[in-house]
């Protein structure tokens, strides 16, 4: 059998972040391990909100790995987990593998059409990776499930926008409005839309702001 690594030797052996967390779950299923502490990790690494939790630490020190492993262990554990998903998506583009978030995105959003975070961030990184088109069906479908999702109505519109359907894409702020009257988002949002429909917006500025809307995608 081989010989397991104790939490000391692994502390001893290593400062990374990223190889802590990954191999915390590997000291969960050692069957050799003779700590006490035993029971407790695997517990934690089988409880899909500690797993979560874990992901979240790692991304905010900037050990994206170990923040990806941590949430699709975390993903693995609920498939039906939106936050898990969207979790392991947005660390997915922080490792720079975009095609990947959306193939992660994509799947979730098959799994669970009725989830409109995910509908949304799906659609808001397809529209980053210059797929206006395709997120604009993501929305569109989302919003057969559920008419009235804010994340859902603004994000049309910000494709809409972008594709010059300005009239659209204010009817769109205006749904969500009227579901969320102070809803500061949709309210920018038409404001800008009105603003580049009556051709007032410098070149400049309309890059900045689409920029912007990019840089954004996946929060």
């Amino acid at each position: 059998m081989p010989r397991c690594i104790t939490p000391t030797r692994l502390a001893r052996a290593t400062s990374s972040l990223s190889a802590l967390l990954s191999m915390g779950l590997c000291l969960a299923g050692c069957a050799a391990l003779q700590d006490p502490e035993a029971s407790r990790q695997e517990t934690v690494a089988n409880d899909p909100a500690a797993m979560l939790r874990i992901a979240d630490a790692a991304q905010k020190a900037g050990e994206v790995d170990g923040a990806v492993a941590f949430y699709r262990r975390a993903a693995d554990l609920q498939p039906g987990s939106g936050t898990a998903q969207i979790g392991l998506a947005r660390a997915q583009v922080d490792q720079g593998d975009v095609e990947q978030a959306l193939a992660t995105l994509d799947a979730a959003h098959k799994r669970m059409p009725a989830d409109a975070h995910v509908t949304a961030t799906l659609g808001k990184l397809l529209v980053a990776a210059h797929r206006p088109a395709d997120a604009l069906v993501i929305f569109r479908d989302g919003l057969q499930q559920d008419p009235h999702a804010v994340p859902l109505l603004i994000g049309q519109g910000v494709t809409l926008d972008k594709a010059g359907q300005h009239a659209e894409a204010q009817q769109s702020y205006r749904l969500a409005l009227q579901v969320e009257p102070g809803n500061a988002a949709a309210q920018t949002d038409l404001a800008l839309s009105e603003t580049l429909a009556a051709g007032r917006m410098a070149p400049t500025v309309k890059s900045q702001v689409s920029r912007a809307s990019g840089a954004t995608a996946v929060d």
